[in-house]
């Protein structure tokens, strides 16, 4: 699976392609293209089903993949999915029965527990999920499939922060970060 290539300079550790009729060919660093250069022309990134990948709603096809490294590699974080039901106003009366008014079932929620993150890294993730809604695309095992759905962030968010320097905040290092991404 390839989706054009998110950003508009070459980087580093991405695999980037041209696209022939259905064909795929891959770009040799060095000989095609070098690191930092502006990217001209139509190219492709391969999609891998292990990551996450992000765009702000209305950016039209410049996704990012989910600003999250372990040794200089975008990762998708081990995660949970489920599938919850949404009330309004749901409650239980005296007698110990529940009212539910069910406005949408089984919608799909990621929900994350990031080991360790620089100040850098959750930074990045408050920016690109700050909007109220954006897209993701992801490999969802319910459909078995690629999906790409409008998600926001749940206003929920835990970590432990370890103040490293305290003159810069971007280099603390936050521990057990624990979010959720659910689909509108």
């Amino acid at each position: 699976m390839y989706i054009l290539a998110t950003t508009s300079k070459y980087q580093n550790n991405v695999k980037y392609y041209t696209k022939s009729g259905d064909t795929y060919t891959l770009l040799i660093v060095g000989t095609d293209y070098n690191v930092g250069d502006t990217i001209t022309g139509t190219k492709y990134q391969a999609v891998e089903y292990n990551k996450l990948y992000m765009r702000s709603w209305g950016s039209a096809s410049a996704y990012t993949e989910f600003p999250y490294e372990i040794d200089g590699n975008n990762n998708l974080p081990e995660h949970d999915m489920s599938q919850n039901d949404v009330d309004f106003e749901s409650y239980t009366n005296t007698k110990g029965v529940t009212i539910r008014n069910r406005v949408r079932h089984d919608v799909p929620s990621l929900d994350f527990n990031v080991p360790s993150m620089s100040g850098a890294e959750l930074h990045n993730l408050f920016e690109y999920t700050k909007n109220e809604s954006f897209e993701a695309y992801y490999f969802d095992e319910d459909a078995w499939n690629f999906v790409t759905k409008r998600v926001y962030r749940s206003g929920t968010i835990k970590y432990h922060r370890y103040y490293i320097d305290p003159s810069d905040p971007l280099k603390n290092q936050y521990t057990n970060v624990q979010f959720s991404l659910i689909e509108l």
